[in-house]
C-alpha cells in the first residue's frame, strides 16, 4: 500500500514480513527477475532486503542523472563485497576513497593504453592460435562446450598477458589448480547471501574458501618475489605485472606493494576471464541465430584477414574488423556479462525530480534492462541488430544508454584489452571454420558473478574455397597485411563543375582550410584548382564557383593576395565579374577590432560592386575564438546552398569510403632526401645569442629574453621595421612524447603514400624519421578544434572517453561553452587531448592529416642595417610557463628554438617585407613616437640606429618620443645603456614605465597620458604613432587614451574620437605591428 511505501513515489512489490523482498527473488537468476520486474513496475523500483532497501534503475533518463561521479559513486556491496576475500582492495573490489584504488588506477591507465595493447597483441594471437590449433583437431562428432572454451582462452590470455604467466590450459583435460580455486572460490562466495544460520550448512565450503585463497595468494605472491629476484627481466618485460612493479603514481609519488599487486592480479583473472568469455560465448550464439548477420562478419573476416590460415592477424588489421566489433557490442547490450552494478548517492538527492534517495542508499544500475529501454533502442529492443552501433547510430545515441563496462572512473579499465581480445579471437575462429548449431540451442544465461550461456555446445568444420566464394566473392582475397596498391582517385558520379579555390596566408590557417576545401570538392566530383589569390589576377573565372579564404595582416593583406586586392581596388568596369560567382570566408583575430575581416570585407565588397554574385554571405572566422569550428558551421550551409545553385543535387561530404590522405609504411634505417624549404628560406648563420635579462643582483629575474643575431646571405637585403620570418622546430622532448604515444621511436624511419589525386603537404614517397616528420613539418601544440575532436571520438570505443569527447563537439549551445572554457580557454592540443585520454585510439595516419604545416614565426628586426648590412638581429620573449592545459610546461615552439641555438649553428629564415607602413617616415622633420614595451621595443631599436645614422651622415631629424615599459629598471630594462645613449645624443626623448618596480604599477599608456600635452603637440605636427607588442590589452589601452587626448583637446564626443583615430590609421599615421596577447 501507499501509505507503506517509505520511499514513495517509487514503487515497490509487495514484502514478507522480516524478510522483505530477500526471498521473493529467484536465486537462480536474479538479475533476469530483475528484468521481468522492471517491466512490470517501471524505470525505477525498490526492494527491502530485511530492512535495507535496494533502488532498483533501468530508464535511460535517470540513470544518465545517476552517472553524474559528483553525486554519486561506486558501491562495493553484496556479492562484489565478498569477492574482496579474493581480490582484496584492487581495482574492481576497491571503495573510490582507499588510497590504493587511485594509486593503482593511475599507475594502471598506461598499461591499458592503446600502446600496450600493441605489445599485447602478440600474446593474444598466441593463445587465440591454441583455441583454434584445438578445434582444428576434433573428430567429426566431436562437439565443443562453448562456454569452457572461451574461459580457457580468456584466462590463459590474461596470464600471459599480465604477469607472463602459462595456465596451459588447451593442454589439459581440467583447468590449472590456480582456476579451479578461483572458479570454485566464486561459486562459495555467490551461494553466500547473509540469510540465517546459512554459516551452518556452508561450513565445509567456507573451510575451502579459506583454502583456495591462501593457495592462490601463495602461487601470486611466488610469481611477484620470482620477478622480483630477477631485475633483468623486469627490466626486459612489458606486461602488467612489470608496470605495477615499477609504476610511480604521479600523484602521491608512490608505488604500489606487493600485496596489493596480487590483490590487482587476482582481479584481473576474475574480471578479465569471467566477462570477456561470456562476451565471446553470446556473441557466437548470435551470429548462429542471425545467418545474414553471420553472413557479412565473414565477408568482413575474408576482406581483412584473408585466407591464408598462417598468416598471424596484425593489431592493425583486428582494428579494422569494424562489423565484428559491432556484433561484439550488440552481444554487450543484449546480454552484457556484468548485468548489473552498484552506486550510492554522496549526498541526499531526488532524481526525476521526485525520487528522493538518502545518502548512501544503495542504488542498482540494472544494465540489462537498460540496455531493452524502448525509448532509446527503439520498439524492439529485444532483437539482435549490429546497425545499433554503426557509425551513425552511436554518434546520434544519447550517452549513458550504453553501459557494460560501469560508469565513469569506475568503469572497467580493460574494456580495450577485452575488445581487442575479444576482436581477434571471432576473427580467426571466423577465418577458419563454419559454425553448426548441432542442437538448435536456445539461450538460457547462468548467473553467477557474470551471466553466461548455459549448456552451450556446437560443432565446426573447416571452411574451404568454395565457403569463402560465397561469401567474399573470390577465392584469391589477398590478406589485408601485404601492402595496398593506390587506389585511383575517388570517382563518385562525375559532374565535373569547376570550382576555383583561392587563398590569402601568411601564417598557414587560410591556406589549410583552402586546401582541405579543395581536396574535399574534387572528392566529390568538382574539377578543382587551388592558388594563392595573386595567381588570378585579372583572370577569374566565370565559369562554376570560386571560392576564397584569406586573412588580414595587421590590417593589410597577406604577403600572397597583396596584388590581387590592389587589383579589385583599381579602376574596373562595373561589371568586370558579372559572370562571377562566390563565396568568401574570412580568418581574422578580433583583438585587432579596427582591421578585423578588413581584407575579405573589401573584397567580398569589391567583387559584388563590380557584379559578381555571392551564392553565399560572406563567413567569418575569429582565431581568438573557435575559427576551425565557425568554418565548419558556415561551409556545410555554404556548399549546399552552392550545390543547388550549379543545379547539382550533391551531400558534399567526405565518406567513410574515401581513402585516408596518408598511408604509412614503416622502413628500415636509411638515407633521407632532404626536403626544400618552402617559403623562400634560407640558411642563415647565428652570429651571437645572449640573455638581455638580468639574473643577478637584488632583482634576479626568472624570465629570458634573447639578442639573437644572424648573418644574412648575400642575396638578402632589410630595412628596419622589416620582419625576419623563422622556420621554427619543435620541442625535442615533445616530439619524443607524441612518437612513443603513437608506438613509435623519434629514429624509426617510415615512407609516407599518399593516394593518387589528393594533396599532400607533408614529404611523400621518401623515406623519413618520424622524429624529423614530428620536428620540422607540423604543428604539434596548436589548439584542437571541434572537427578534431569529432575524429577523435569516432576513434573511441571506450564507453567513458567517447562521450567525454563527444561533450565537446555537440551542436547545442552547452557543447561550444565546453569546448570554449575547457580546450579552447586551456590551449589543449590534441596531444594533450590524447594524453587526458588514453582510450582513445587515434592512428598515425590521421593524426598527420589532422596537423597544420609547422608555420614559420614572425620577429620584428631589432636592427638597422646602416651599421653591418649583412648583420641582422632579432629580440626574443623565450615562452615557457606552466602550460594552460595542465599539462607540465608549456613552451613557445619557436622562441625556445632560438633560445637553444648557439653561435656558429644554423638556422631557416628569410626576410618579410613590412605591412600597414610600419616604416620610418622618408622625411626626417616628420616628428615620430614610438610605444613598445617588452619585446615591442625591438623594431624602434632599429629605428634609433637608423635615425643615429641618419644623423651622423648630417641629417636634421624632427622629434622622437620612445614610450617602453617593463617590469623593473633591474630585472627586464633590455637595450637599457644602448636607450640612454640615444636619448643623450637627441636621437629621442626617451620615457619609461615599470610595473613591478616601488611604487605604483605604471605601464606606458600611463605615461602616455601623462606627457598629454607633448604628445598632442607632436601629432598635431603630423607626427606618426607607432605601437609594437601586445595586441590584447596594451593597444586598446594605448589606443584609448589617444583618444581620450583627442576629446580633451578638441570636445569631441566619443564617436568623433573613434573616427579620428580609424582615419589616422587609413592614412598611417597610426600603425601597428601587434600580436596576440595571453
Amino acid at each position: 500500500m501507499a501509505s507503506g511505501n517509505r520511499l514513495s513515489p517509487i514503487p515497490h512489490p509487495p514484502t514478507k514480513p522480516v524478510v522483505g523482498n530477500m526471498l521473493s527473488l529467484d536465486s537462480t537468476a536474479p538479475v533476469q527477475h530483475l528484468v521481468k520486474l522492471s517491466k512490470e513496475f517501471g524505470p525505477i523500483f525498490w526492494l527491502d532486503m530485511m530492512g535495507a532497501p535496494i533502488v532498483i534503475v533501468s530508464g535511460h533518463d535517470l540513470v544518465d542523472e545517476l552517472s553524474d561521479e559528483k553525486r554519486f559513486d561506486k558501491a562495493v556491496r553484496g556479492s562484489l563485497r565478498r569477492v574482496r576475500a579474493v581480490g582484496g582492495d584492487g581495482l574492481f573490489t576497491a571503495d573510490t576513497r582507499e588510497p590504493n584504488w587511485s594509486k593503482a588506477h593511475n599507475i594502471l591507465m598506461q598499461p591499458f593504453g592503446n600502446r600496450a595493447m600493441q605489445s599485447y597483441h602478440p600474446s593474444m594471437v598466441d593463445i587465440a592460435e591454441q583455441l583454434v590449433k584445438k578445434w582444428e583437431r576434433l573428430n567429426a562428432d566431436e562437439e565443443i562446450e562453448v562456454v569452457h572454451d572461451m574461459t580457457a582462452l580468456t584466462l590463459d590470455t590474461i596470464g600471459l598477458c599480465g604477469f607472463d604467466y602459462r595456465f596451459n590450459s588447451f593442454y589439459r583435460r581440467d583447468y590449472h589448480p590456480f582456476v579451479e580455486s578461483l572458479v570454485r572460490s566464486l561459486e562459495t562466495i555467490m551461494m553466500t547471501r547473509g540469510l540465517p544460520l546459512e554459516g551452518l550448512w556452508m561450513q565445509k565450503r567456507r573451510k575451502t574458501l579459506t583454502d583456495d585463497v591462501a593457495f592462490m595468494n601463495k602461487m601470486v605472491d611466488e610469481i611477484i618475489a620470482e620477478r622480483r629476484g630477477n631485475t633483468a627481466a623486469t627490466d626486459d618485460k612489458k606486461d602488467m605485472l612489470a608496470a605495477m612493479m615499477t609504476g610511480v603514481d604521479r600523484a602521491t609519488g608512490e608505488q604500489l606493494d606487493d600485496v596489493n599487486i596480487r590483490y590487482q592480479i587476482n582481479t584481473f583473472l576474475i574480471a578479465g576471464h569471467e566477462t570477456t568469455s561470456g562476451l565471446l560465448s553470446c556473441t557466437i550464439y548470435a551470429l548462429l541465430k542471425h545467418p545474414e548477420v553471420l553472413k557479412k562478419a565473414y565477408e568482413e573476416v575474408d576482406r581483412v584477414l584473408g585466407p591464408d590460415v598462417d598468416a598471424r592477424p596484425t593489431y592493425q588489421q583486428v582494428t579494422q574488423l569494424t562489423y565484428i566489433t559491432q556484433c561484439l557490442k550488440e552481444a554487450l547490450r543484449l546480454w552484457p556479462p556484468a548485468p548489473a552494478y552498484g552506486i550510492a548517492p554522496l549526498n541526499d538527492e531526488t532524481i526525476g525530480r521526485k525520487y528522493k534517495l538518502k545518502k548512501n542508499t544503495f542504488i542498482t544500475i540494472l544494465v540489462m534492462a537498460l540496455h531493452r529501454d524502448p525509448s532509446v533502442w527503439g520498439p524492439n529492443p529485444d532483437v539482435f541488430d549490429p546497425e545499433n552501433f554503426s557509425r551513425e547510430a552511436e554518434a546520434n545515441r544519447p550517452i549513458n544508454a550504453w553501459k557494460p563496462f560501469g560508469n565513469g572512473q569506475r568503469a572497467c579499465i580493460g574494456r580495450g584489452f577485452a575488445m581487442h581480445e575479444a576482436a581477434l579471437a571471432i576473427g580467426m575462429i571466423l577465418q577458419r571454420f563454419k559454425l553448426l548449431d548441432v542442437h538448435r540451442y536456445q539461450m538460457h544465461l547462468k548467473e553467477t558473478l557474470t551471466v553466461k550461456p548455459d549448456g552451450f555446445r556446437i560443432k565446426v568444420r573447416p571452411r574451404d574455397d568454395r565457403d569463402r566464394g560465397a561469401f567474399a566473392g573470390s577465392t584469391g582475397t589477398v590478406a589485408a597485411a601485404a601492402p595496398k596498391a593506390p587506389r585511383a582517385p575517388t570517382t563518385r558520379p562525375g559532374h565535373n563543375t569547376p570550382m576555383l579555390v583561392l587563398y590569402g596566408s601568411n601564417l598557414g590557417s587560410a591556406e589549410e582550410l583552402a586546401t582541405r576545401m579543395a581536396d574535399l570538392s574534387e572528392i566529390n566530383g568538382f574539377a578543382t584548382r587551388l592558388g594563392p589569390l595573386d595567381d588570378y589576377v585579372g583572370k577569374l573565372p566565370e565559369e562554376g564557383g570560386v571560392l576564397i579564404i584569406c586573412a588580414s595582416y595587421n590590417g593589410a593583406a597577406p604577403d600572397n593576395a597583396t596584388q590581387f586586392v590592389k587589383w579589385l581596388d583599381s579602376d574596373l568596369p562595373k561589371d568586370a565579374f558579372a559572370k562571377v560567382r562566390y563565396a568568401v570566408f574570412g580568418c581574422g583575430n578580433s583583438d585587432w577590432a579596427a582591421t578585423y575581416q578588413s581584407v575579405p570585407r573589401l573584397i567580398d565588397e569589391q567583387l559584388a560592386k563590380h557584379g559578381a554574385r555571392a551564392v553565399y554571405p560572406r563567413g567569418e572566422g575569429d582565431a581568438r575564438s573557435d575559427l576551425d569550428g565557425q568554418f565548419q558551421k558556415w561551409f556545410p550551409e555554404a556548399a549546399k546552398v552552392a550545390t543547388k545553385e550549379f543545379g547539382i543535387d550533391w551531400n558534399f561530404t567526405r565518406t567513410a569510403e574515401d581513402e585516408p590522405l596518408y598511408a604509412i609504411e614503416p622502413v628500415v634505417q636509411g638515407a633521407v632526401n632532404t626536403i626544400v624549404t618552402q617559403g623562400g628560406a634560407v640558411q642563415m648563420k647565428v652570429l651571437a645569442n645572449t640573455e638581455l635579462q638580468t639574473k643577478d643582483g637584488a632583482h634576479p629575474s626568472e624570465r629570458s629574453t634573447r639578442h639573437i643575431e644572424v648573418e644574412l646571405p648575400a642575396t638578402l637585403k632589410y630595412r628596419v621595421g622589416d620582419h625576419l620570418s623563422v622556420v621554427p622546430r619543435n620541442d625535442p622532448t615533445l616530439v619524443d612524447s607524441v612518437a612513443r604515444r603513437f608506438g613509435f621511436l623519434p629514429a624509426d624511419q617510415i615512407r609516407l603514400q599518399v593516394s593518387e589525386g589528393r594533396r599532400a603537404q607533408l614529404p611523400v614517397g621518401n623515406a623519413v624519421s618520424v622524429g624529423r616528420l614530428l620536428t620540422e613539418f607540423v604543428e604539434l601544440q596548436q589548439v584542437a578544434t571541434r572537427k578534431q575532436i569529432q575524429i577523435m571520438a569516432e576513434h573511441t570505443r571506450c564507453p567513458v572517453t567517447k562521450p567525454k569527447l563527444m561533450a565537446y563537439v555537440g551542436d547545442d549551445d552547452a557543447s561550444a561553452e565546453r569546448y570554449r572554457s575547457e580546450v579552447l580557454a586551456r590551449r589543449k592540443s590534441v596531444f594533450d587531448l590524447l594524453e587526458e585520454h588514453p582510450a582513445c585510439e587515434l592512428p598515425f595516419h590521421l593524426y598527420l592529416e589532422m596537423l597544420s604545416l609547422l608555420a614559420p614565426r614572425y620577429y620584428s628586426i631589432s636592427s638597422s642595417p646602416a651599421g653591418e648590412a649583412q648583420h641582422c638581429s632579432v629580440t626574443v620573449g623565450v615562452v615557457e610557463a606552466p602550460a594552460s592545459s595542465g599539462h607540465g610546461i608549456y613552451k613557445g615552439v619557436c622562441s625556445n628554438y632560438l633560445a637553444r641555438r648557439r653561435a656558429g649553428d644554423t638556422v631557416h629564415a628569410t626576410i618579410k617585407e613590412t605591412k600597414a607602413g610600419f616604416r620610418l617616415p622618408d622625411d626626417n622633420a616628420v616628428p615620430i613616437i614610438m610605444i613598445g614595451p617588452g619585446t615591442g621595443l625591438a623594431p624602434f631599436r632599429g629605428f634609433l640606429q637608423e635615425r643615429a645614422a641618419r644623423k651622423a651622415q648630417g641629417a636634421t631629424l624632427g622629434p622622437a618620443m620612445l614610450f617602453f615599459g617593463c617590469r623593473h629598471p633591474e630585472q627586464d630594462f633590455i637595450y637599457a645603456d644602448e636607450l640612454r645613449a640615444f636619448a643623450a645624443d637627441g636621437v629621442a626623448e626617451l620615457y619609461t614605465a615599470f610595473s613591478r618596480a616601488e611604487g605604483p604599477k605604471t605601464y606606458v599608456q600611463h605615461l602616455v597620458a601623462a606627457q598629454k600635452d607633448r604628445v598632442w603637440e607632436l601629432i598635431d605636427k603630423g607626427a606618426i604613432v607607432y605601437v609594437c607588442g601586445d595586441g590584447g590589452k596594451m593597444e586598446p589601452d594605448v589606443k584609448a587614451t589617444l583618444m581620450s587626448i583627442y576629446r580633451e583637446r578638441s570636445g569631441a564626443d566619443a564617436d568623433a574620437a573613434t573616427r579620428w583615430i580609424e582615419e589616422m590609421g587609413t592614412r598611417n599615421r597610426y600603425v601597428l605591428d601587434v600580436w596576440a596577447g595571453g
